[in-house]
């Protein structure tokens, strides 16, 4: 889990997003864990590590990014790369 926060935290330094896929997410979260159950554990890891996450495709992709505070001045979600909205199609969207 070190390696994968230390990769997030790299990735943050220089975007506002970090896309981490299956084969990265499998190292921490095995592909054998139940969907809901492997969700919740990427979205507890996301918590314990003070950031925000979109998972697509539960488990295919994972985009995290800094969590904002209450006392932000933003309002609504984070945005997303252009090449990720477009992408966001239907109740399961893809990654990339």
């Amino acid at each position: 889990m070190k390696t994968l926060a230390r990769r997030i935290a790299i990735d943050l330094r220089t975007s506002k997003v970090s896309a981490i896929y299956n084969s990265e997410l499998a190292r921490v979260f095995p592909k054998t864990m139940p969907t809901e159950e492997r969700e919740e554990s990427i979205r507890r890891f996301a918590s314990d590590h003070g950031l925000e996450v979109d998972i697509f495709e539960v488990g295919l992709c994972a985009i995290f990014g800094k969590s904002r505070s209450k006392n932000s001045k933003e309002s609504g979600k984070r945005k997303l790369p252009k090449a990720l909205v477009r992408s966001r199609r239907g109740s399961h969207r893809k990654c990339g």
